[in-house]
């Protein structure tokens, strides 16, 4: 009960911001869209439109990682207090962590069958100005800076980057910007040669829903890794 009620505060604070800024509205209709990000390519927005993992879908013949791993950052200083860091293990292995036999059914059905697939969690503790935005192209090069210094261990194809920003650092996406137009997005960047995929994550106050933003945006980027059309 509490989990509906907080989803539908988030869908009614989201729908009263864009009745009042009408000219901001996100150019999207569906919970996840594709979009344009920074460098004119294409990521994919998880929207306020998706409440469950049963409205994600997998199209056909898609590639869809059949066994994320999750490899966690949580980006940002302010991860180092004590009542941020408390929040890390909740947010370091979201596949496991469902404890709804339909979500799980849901999942098995669109071929993501093993829940419990190594993860890894690493606090990148960067410094940003208060209010500092973020864009996909920083996001894209702090992924890159790490994987090539060897921060990073050594991804394959399995292996989905989930990025939790810290508090007040702002999320943009081409035009976009977080939690005013999109809960969280996943996209993919080439690295040495290899596929990297990742999500990004604002940073939501309420835990509950933070865990439902990033579950919901993980699956979409394991049934969606390389941006095809239509999701």
């Amino acid at each position: 009960m509490r989990y509906s009620f907080l989803i539908l505060s988030l869908l009614l604070v989201a729908g009263t911001a864009r009745a009042q800024q009408p000219e901001d509205k996100a150019p999207v209709n569906d919970a996840v869209q594709a979009v344009i990000d920074d460098d004119g390519g294409r990521a994919f927005i998880v929207n306020s439109k998706l409440k469950s993992l049963a409205q994600l879908r997998r199209l056909p013949g898609a590639a869809a990682l059949t066994a994320p791993q999750q490899y966690t950052i949580f980006l940002g200083s302010r991860w180092a207090t004590a009542s941020l860091r408390a929040r890390e293990s909740k947010l370091s292995n979201l596949l496991a962590a469902i404890q709804n036999q339909p979500d799980v059914n849901k999942l098995n059905n669109l071929g993501i069958n093993n829940l419990f697939g190594p993860t890894y969690t690493q606090e990148v503790l960067t410094q940003f100005n208060d209010d500092e935005k973020l864009s996909d192209i920083g996001i894209k090069t702090i992924l890159a800076g790490l994987v090539a210094d060897g921060t990073l261990p050594k991804a394959d194809r399995t292996t989905v980057y989930v990025v939790y920003l810290q508090p007040d650092v702002r999320s943009t996406l081409g035009t976009l910007t977080g939690r005013k137009h999109y809960l969280a997005y996943h996209e993919f960047l080439n690295v040495g040669g290899e596929r990297l995929h990742y999500v990004v994550v604002p940073y939501e106050p309420d835990i509950d829903t933070a865990k439902a933003i990033a579950l919901r945006a993980l699956v979409a980027a394991a049934l969606n890794p390389n941006g095809d059309a239509g999701n």
